[in-house]
């Protein structure tokens, strides 16, 4: 259970790094996504790696979770 808890903390830790890290202005122009990298590379780079990473941990939770569940059902359903 605390395994399942810290990966839902470093997945909330990887949106909120995603989202201070990537350049976005207000008003949103198409021409600012494209011209954002150009300017702060950095930033884009932590920015790509900090979603790929919360991405990843958050398909491994969900297929764990998953999985968890399927064995629950299996074991109630062997009991009745």
């Amino acid at each position: 259970m605390l395994r399942i808890i810290w990966r839902i903390f470093f997945i909330f830790l990887c949106g909120y790094l995603f989202i201070e890290w990537f350049p976005i202005t207000d008003p949103l122009h198409f021409s600012d996504i494209l011209v954002g990298p150009i300017i702060y590379p950095l930033e884009f780079f932590a920015a790509s790696l900090a979603l790929f990473f919360g991405l990843f941990v958050s398909v491994q939770l969900f297929k764990e979770i998953l999985n968890l569940t399927i064995k629950g059902e299996k074991k109630r359903r062997s009991r009745h």
